[in-house]
């Protein structure tokens, strides 16, 4: 089953700051960012892949999946026929208590 993406404007402003912040290394940190990005909301859209529910507990009852995008975690859910981008966090920030 193939999907809508819907990127809510949270996760908006948070990929514009990682890009943002990336280009400070210069394009190629901030274009493989993009690229992979791009890829994932691809594979969800199409439906083939699903990488399930975030791996913490606490973001998971909340009913996030979650999946990498480079050294990032795309937080996502379900609504409907749409797949709904709600985050993108730095693996490394606390982001169970962000959402």
């Amino acid at each position: 089953m193939a999907y809508d993406v819907k990127i809510l404007p949270t996760a908006e402003l948070e990929v514009e700051d990682i890009v943002e912040y990336l280009s400070g290394f210069g394009v190629q940190p901030a274009r493989h960012f993009i690229e992979d990005y791009r890829r994932q909301l691809e594979l969800l859209a199409s439906g083939v892949i699903d990488y399930g529910l975030c791996k913490l507990p606490e973001v998971a009852k909340l009913g996030y999946h979650a999946c990498r995008v480079n050294s990032y975690i795309m937080l996502y859910y379900f609504e409907g026929d749409a797949v709904v981008i709600a985050h993108v966090f730095h693996q490394r920030q606390d982001y169970a208590r962000l959402v």
